[in-house]
């Protein structure tokens, strides 16, 4: 739990011709559908984007997928930002 300022909105577009859809980041938290929050990273530089943690942790319990209640992809961008 924490305010919303402190987090990043994660949010599904849907697949061209495919089931499911990819997981992208919302940063202006407009996007339409149901939304899952990770923890924004707070390193000086960062982009804006999810704390490299969070991401890890989420990936590892399906926490993103579980939250938007579908199967879903996650973006690329979101997964680099776990990579070493």
């Amino acid at each position: 739990m924490a305010p919303k300022s402190e987090l990043v909105r994660i949010a599904t577009v849907a697949r061209r011709g495919g089931s499911g859809g990819m997981a992208v980041l919302d940063g202006h938290g407009t996007m339409p559908g149901r939304g899952a929050y990770l923890c924004r990273a707070r390193e000086l530089g960062a982009p804006g984007g999810p704390a490299p943690a969070c991401v890890a942790l989420a990936m590892r319990n399906s926490g993103i997928a579980r939250t938007l209640r579908a199967r879903v992809t996650l973006d690329p961008k979101i997964v680099e930002s776990v990579s070493p």
